[in-house]
């Protein structure tokens, strides 16, 4: 007969009761791993930004790792179970980020969630030539410039873009339009080229196409009024003076005289000079327009909306040349004689 001991009784046979330490141990130890997963989700550290790429078709697994390298969270096996508890491990969303980990972890996970990517701030001033845009956007970092400058240039013979029923390819410089931006780090130079011409269709495109243009602006399609355009926001500093500059260029066309356009001969030249020489306007080039006559092959910059506008509206004038002052405004004259005695004006306050 066998003997099994009874290990709820004392030697003396009596019941032994379990006294509460067991259950405040149990609960203590509970109480602290709660705390700790609490400490190691809640925000921490410093308050400054960290930069992250999050690369396309990175796992949960690997975001996790990466997070936590950078000392943006303090367990990736609490991040992993709570982008699957969540059922979003396999929907966060690639992109470069600015996070901090006063965020805390389910701040972090929201953001990526969310693809509440950093976005690039950027501005393409009026004027600007397709060497000053690629420069800019080089200096962001956003883009290659070698790449951008192949793509809008038309070496890439390959690379064009239709919008509202135009196809834009070849040389683009004119077609990017001079605005504020916002991009991601990883955008691409093809989007970013694609996002200005975009613009340039939704604001050009219905002013090119209204109704009530003057008769000589009709003569032009609308690569001629981009280059005009062009020429006018090289040569204006005021908006008001762009309608009567416009004038002038319109009425040298129909009388055929050369536009005589400083601005074109520093286009041709490659270079800003603040005065050109008599061997700089003879520089051989499609682009010098005191040599040729009409208008040069393309655009010589970035036209913003008052250029545009000022191609397709000219005042009604008659004049034919125009000075600048010191203010940066102009003088208009009608006659040679006229606009001798204004450079003559023009020149002496430039020497006072």
């Amino acid at each position: 007969m066998s003997y099994k001991p009874n290990l709820n009784r004392s030697p003396q046979g009596t019941t032994v009761r379990r006294g509460p330490g067991a259950k405040i141990i149990f609960l203590s130890i509970m109480m602290c791993l709660i705390f700790w997963i609490i400490f190691l989700l809640l925000p921490y550290g410093p308050a400054h930004e960290i930069q992250v790429s999050i690369a396309p078709g990175m796992s949960s697994g690997e975001i996790a790792g990466l997070l936590s390298k950078t000392n943006l969270i303090q367990s990736p096996v609490l991040f992993r179970i709570i982008t699957k508890l969540a059922k979003i491990d396999n929907k966060l969303k690639a992109g470069t980020y600015k996070l901090s980990p006063r965020m805390g972890v389910f701040g972090i996970v929201e953001a990526l969630a969310k693809g509440k990517v950093e976005l690039v701030r950027f501005t393409i001033p009026e004027g600007a030539s397709i060497e000053d845009i690629t420069k800019l956007l080089g200096e962001k970092n956003l883009i290659s410039q070698e790449r951008f400058l192949s793509l809008v240039k038309g070496e890439d013979q390959d690379f064009k873009i239709i919008k509202s029923g135009i196809e834009f390819s070849g040389n683009l410089e004119g077609y990017l339009f001079p605005d504020t931006y916002s991009v991601e780090h990883n955008t691409g130079e093809e989007t970013i080229i694609a996002m200005m011409i975009e613009k340039f269709a939704q604001t050009v495109i219905p002013e090119w196409l209204r109704s009530d243009v003057d008769e000589k602006v009709k003569t032009l399609d609308l690569h001629e009024i981009v280059t005009l355009a062009s020429i006018i926001e090289k040569e204006a500093k005021f908006a008001e003076d762009k309608p009567l500059i416009a004038s002038v260029f319109y009425n040298r066309l129909e009388s055929k005289m050369p536009l005589q356009s400083c601005a074109t001969v520093q286009f041709a030249l490659d270079s800003r000079k603040s005065r050109l020489s008599l061997d700089d306007i003879k520089i051989d080039s499609p682009y010098n327009t005191y040599i040729i006559s009409g208008l040069p092959p393309g655009p010589i910059a970035s036209p913003g909306l008052a250029s545009i506008q000022a191609a397709l509206a000219p005042a009604n004038s008659d004049y034919l040349f125009f000075a600048a002052n010191q203010e940066g405004g102009h003088i208009f004259s009608k006659t040679f004689k006229e606009h001798q005695k204004a450079t003559a004006q023009m020149h002496a306050q430039f020497h006072d």
